[in-house]
C-alpha cells in the first residue's frame, strides 16, 4: 500500500468534554488547553451562541493553525428538530434553524458543520424521506456556500442496530450523496467506525466506497453482538469489549492513508469518540484518547513502513 492522504489527529471536544457543553466559558478554557498541548491540529465542538466566545476561538484557532468542526445535530436534537422529517412543516423549521446556525459556527471560524438525519420512516417512506432530507442539505449548503472555507458534512449512521437513522448504509450513502452533489458541491462525508461497523460492513470496504466524499474520520467503539448488554452506538471507551481496539484502529487509520481522499481538502481530520460523564476525570480521559490514538498511528505506519 502506498499512502496518499495525510491525516491529522482532532480532539473531540464535544464528547471527551460532555458534562461542560452548556458551558461556553468552559469549552473556551478547553479549547486553550487542547490548543497548548501542541498535539491536535484541530477540535470539533457543539454550535457556540455567545459572541464574544465564538471571536476567541476563531482567533485562537486562526493564530494556532487549528481546524474547527462543529456539530448542529445538539442544537437540532434540543429542539426537536428533524431535517428528514415527513412532515413538511416541522421540516422547514429544521432547515430554517440550521441556516441560522450556520453564521453562528462562521463566526467560530467553522470549516466543517456536521449534521446527521433523522430516524429511519422504513422500506415504503424512505425514499421520500431521503428526497426531502436532500432537499433541505441543499438549502443548508447554500447557506455554506457563503463561506469560502466551510463545508458541510453529514456523518451516516447505523439503520437497524441502535440509532436507525435514515443515512446510513455506506453504497447507499454514497449513491445519494454523489447525485446531491451538482446542487450541493461542498457536500462531503464524515466517517464513523461504530456505525460501520453496526451496519455490519466491512470498514476497509466501507472506506474505499466512500473515499471520494470522505471529509473526516471517527474512530468510534461498540459493542456489536445484539445479545451482549451495550449493544449499539453509546460512544463508549476504546478497547474489549467493544470491536475497536489498538490493531483495529491501526487498520482503519492505515486504510485511510493508503485511499485517495478528497485532494481539495487537504489533511483530513481524524478524532476518537469516547463520551465521558460528570463521573469521570475529564483530562485523564482525554490523555487516555490521545495516546490510544498514538499508538495506533504508530502501529499503522510500522504496518504501512513493512510493506513498502
Amino acid at each position: 500500500m502506498t499512502a496518499t492522504t495525510e491525516l491529522y489527529p482532532s480532539a473531540h471536544i464535544a464528547e471527551l468534554f460532555f458534562p461542560l457543553a452548556g458551558d461556553e466559558n468552559a469549552v473556551l478554557q478547553v479549547i486553550h488547553k487542547i490548543a497548548g498541548i501542541g498535539y491536535y491540529r484541530g477540535f470539533e465542538t457543539g454550535i457556540i451562541h455567545r459572541p464574544e466566545i465564538a471571536a476567541n476561538i476563531r482567533h485562537l484557532a486562526e493564530r494556532q493553525r487549528l481546524n474547527v468542526t462543529q456539530w448542529l445535530t445538539f442544537e437540532l436534537l434540543k429542539d426537536q428538530l428533524n431535517l428528514s422529517s415527513l412532515d413538511p412543516e416541522l421540516r422547514e423549521k429544521s432547515i430554517r434553524r440550521a441556516c441560522e446556525l450556520v453564521h453562528l459556527a462562521a463566526e467560530c471560524g467553522t470549516s466543517k458543520l456536521s449534521l446527521v438525519s433523522g430516524g429511519d420512516p422504513g422500506d415504503a417512506r424512505r425514499e421520500e424521506a431521503k428526497k426531502g432530507f436532500g432537499e433541505a442539505l441543499v438549502r443548508i449548503g447554500e447557506v455554506v456556500g457563503q463561506y469560502d472555507n466551510m463545508l458541510l458534512q453529514v456523518e451516516p449512521l447505523d439503520r437497524f442496530a441502535h440509532k436507525c437513522q435514515l443515512i446510513g448504509p455506506t453504497d447507499e450513502t454514497v449513491e445519494w450523496m454523489k447525485a446531491l452533489r451538482p446542487d450541493c458541491p461542498k457536500l462531503y462525508l464524515a466517517w464513523d467506525s461504530a456505525h460501520v461497523s453496526l451496519n455490519q460492513e466491512d470498514l476497509a470496504e466501507s472506506l474505499a466506497l466512500a473515499a471520494p466524499l470522505i471529509s473526516q474520520l471517527h474512530l468510534a467503539n461498540a459493542i456489536l453482538d445484539p445479545q451482549a448488554e451495550g449493544y449499539g452506538d453509546y460512544h463508549m471507551k476504546f478497547g474489549e469489549p467493544g470491536f475497536l481496539t489498538t490493531t483495529s484502529a491501526a487498520h482503519i487509520i492505515r486504510t485511510a492513508m493508503s485511499l485517495a481522499l478528497p485532494n481539495e481538502l487537504g489533511p483530513i481530520s481524524l478524532a476518537v469518540e469516547m463520551r465521558t460523564t460528570e463521573q469521570d476525570d475529564l483530562w485523564d480521559n482525554e490523555r487516555q484518547c490521545r495516546e490510544f490514538l498514538q499508538s495506533a498511528w504508530r502501529e499503522a505506519q510500522r504496518s504501512a513502513d513493512s510493506d513498502a
